[in-house]
This record gives C-alpha cells, sequence and structure tokens, in this order.
C-alpha cells in the first residue's frame, strides 16, 4: 500500500493535480485497492487454491515464525529507539546513547514478560504484567517530578498531533476530487499485492495450525480474510489479516472462547471514539516489549527449543530458511527455503515427512461439511 500511494502522489503532481485531489485519490484509491484484494482472496479460497499451502513443511513455516519473531523484535527496538531500521545492516543505530538508553527498560520489560507468561501458564498473567509496567513506568515519573510532557519531550513517548473526532474519519474522502485516470496505473501492484496476502496469510494460518496441532480449512480461512477486507475497503479502511500470534498467546493461557473477540473490537471501538488521543499517555517501551516478548517467544521456540523435536535435516531447513527470509524476503525466502527442503529430502536425508492419517482426513472433511 505504502509503494501504491507514493506512486500515487508522484503521478498526480505530475498532472499538475492540487492536495486535496491528491489526498482524496489516495485514501480513496488505497480503500479501493483493499476491497479488490479482499474479492481475490475469496476467488482464491472458492476454487481452493490455498489448499495448496497446506503442502508447505513445517521446518519451512518454522523458519518463517523465527523470522516473523525477529522481525517483530526489530520493530520493538526501532519503535523504542526512535530510530529507522529495515534490516541488520542497520542496527548500529541501536548502539547509540540515547537509542540504548530509550529501549533499554523494553528489552528488559519483554524479557520479564515473556518470564512470567512462560512460568505461569494464565490468562491473567500476561495482562497482569503489562499493567504492571504502566504502573511502574508513571511511579518512576512521580518518583522523579517529571511530567508527561517531559516525557515526551526526552522520547518516551511519541510526540502526538491534535487529532479532529471520529465523526471527521472520512471528510477527506471526496469522490468527486479522485483523479481516476491514476488509479489503472497500479495494476501490477495489486496483482503482487494479492500474491504477497494470499501466501502470508496462508501462512498464518499454518501458525495457527501448527500450535493447534488439527488442520484447518485453509479456503475457508482465506475467505473470512477476504470479507474483512472487502468490508474494510468499502468503508474506507486498509488490507489486513489474522495476527496469528495473539491467536497462539491466547491459545497458550488456555482462552478458548471467542467473547475475546468481541473485547478487543470493544475497546478498539472505545479508542477510536475517545476525545482524546491515548497514545499520547502510553510510553513506547510498553509497546516495544510486547514486541519484545512476541520476539523470543517465537524465535526461542523455532530456533532453540525446536531442535529437540525435528531431526537434524529438519533443524537445517528451520536454519537456512530462517536466513533466506533474512536476505531474500518473505516470497522468495520461502520459495528457497521450499527448493532447500526438496534438495535435502532427495539427497535421502530424512526431513520428517508428514502423512496426513485417515483420521486428519475425517477431521477435514467434518470441517468442511460445518
Amino acid at each position: 500500500l505504502s509503494a501504491m500511494a507514493r506512486d500515487i502522489v508522484v503521478r498526480c503532481k505530475a498532472l499538475g493535480v492540487d492536495d486535496v485531489s491528491i489526498l482524496a485519490t489516495t485514501t480513496i484509491g488505497l480503500s479501493l485497492f483493499t476491497a479488490v484484494l479482499g474479492a481475490a482472496l475469496i476467488v482464491i479460497g472458492k476454487f481452493k487454491l490455498a489448499s495448496y499451502c497446506q503442502l508447505l513443511p513445517s521446518s519451512v513455516v518454522g523458519g518463517y515464525l523465527a523470522y516473523i519473531g525477529f522481525f517483530c523484535g526489530q520493530a520493538g527496538l526501532a519503535l523504542m529507539a526512535s530510530v529507522d531500521v529495515t534490516g541488520l545492516s542497520q542496527w548500529y543505530k541501536f548502539l547509540d546513547p540515547r537509542a540504548l538508553t530509550l529501549l533499554a527498560p523494553g528489552v528488559v520489560g519483554g524479557c520479564f514478560i515473556y518470564f512470567m507468561v512462560r512460568t505461569f501458564r494464565h490468562m491473567a498473567v500476561l495482562p497482569s504484567t503489562i499493567a504492571m509496567l504502566m504502573v511502574a513506568f508513571y511511579l518512576t515519573l512521580w518518583a522523579t517530578g517529571m511530567s508527561v510532557e517531559e516525557a515526551t519531550r526526552l522520547g518516551w513517548i511519541n510526540q502526538t498531533v491534535e487529532t479532529p473526532s471520529w465523526v471527521h474519519t472520512w471528510d477527506f474522502l471526496q469522490m468527486d476530487k479522485v483523479v481516476w485516470r491514476v488509479l489503472p496505473s497500479q495494476t501490477f501492484t495489486i496483482i503482487a499485492m494479492i500474491s504477497v496476502v494470499a501466501l502470508s496469510s496462508s501462512l498464518d494460518i499454518a501458525a495457527i495450525e501448527i500450535e493447534m496441532k488439527r488442520p484447518l480449512d485453509y479456503n475457508h480461512e482465506l475467505t473470512t480474510v477476504g470479507f474483512s477486507n472487502i468490508v474494510s475497503g468499502l468503508t474506507g479502511g486498509y488490507t489486513g489479516s489474522y495476527i496469528f500470534s495473539q491467536t497462539i498467546f491466547s491459545l497458550r493461557m488456555g482462552i478458548r472462547s471467542r467473547a475475546m473477540g468481541y473485547v478487543i473490537a470493544a475497546v478498539s471501538l472505545v479508542t477510536v471514539v475517545l476525545p482524546f488521543n491515548v497514545l499520547a499517555f502510553i510510553p513506547n517501551f510498553f509497546f516495544g516489549s510486547l514486541l519484545m516478548m512476541i520476539c523470543l517467544d517465537l524465535m526461542f521456540e523455532w530456533l532453540i527449543d525446536v531442535r529437540e523435536k525435528v531431526t537434524p535435516a529438519e533443524y537445517v531447513v528451520v536454519i537456512m530458511t530462517f536466513c533466506l527470509l533474512q536476505v531474500l524476503g518473505v516470497e522468495f525466502g520461502i520459495v528457497a527455503g521450499i527448493c532447500l527442503y526438496v534438495v535435502i529430502d532427495k539427497l535421502g536425508f530424512d526431513v520428517g515427512k508428514e502423512v496426513t492419517t485417515e483420521e486428519e482426513d475425517d477431521v477435514m472433511a467434518a470441517m468442511n461439511n460445518y
């Protein structure tokens, strides 16, 4: 979406379009592209094309999950240190004394949350530890006599601007200002986006499937993502998919009720309609701690703990897929990981092939009927 937005702005400026029209073209264009993405995902699901993703080796998916953990950790560090980091080559930015000071509490907090969640398997542990971090932050401000404004100036809280009331959310969606002739130029980018989202969403489903230890209907799940994107696009929103990390942690905490989803939706709605910006009072290390916890959990599980659960050849595939994703990106990294898996398998090494049992077939058939 960012690439399309950038290109639309450049093309509109080349045509001498005013800023209001550029904003309308960009916002409405991205929303329409989101709806198109949703329709494409539904088509993929209806034609059962997502089923091919179930053929992905679990070792390749494991490498992808470790990569997601790394990505979350890197994003958390960049958020806390207020620097732009997109890869290992830019990690030197974290070594700046100010950056180290800002990210240290989040790293410690993430380790603390991870330890507590791993030690005490209860649904109240995660929210309790998060609340403790918030209390600790404001107790520190009180003890040092520092105001929220000063903490913001020093970088502990992100600078925010005054936001208009939620009722003005759609003010920029002015259909009469859209430069329609610019939008078809994004056709190839949309096709690429559909491919990427279909693959990444299927990988998210695979991650949940591994955690649940029972087969999921990929086509049904992808169709659900498609409908969600259509609703989002037609109401002025943008693309989205499963937050598989939240699903996994909820499963591990023993949460099986759909009430959690309704609670999240309700809290999100309240956050939007509040007359003030909630983020103006939440320290960066609050979010950074959560991202660090996800990083530690996924990387430890799929780079260290998994060693005792797979064959040596499978473990090589996991590690190499993780490394290939770092170098090649998600799409080509996954393809390279699959190629490596096939090569190792052809060489006669035990890559832990999974054979679908008759019982699993019955479960899948029952799910399809349901």
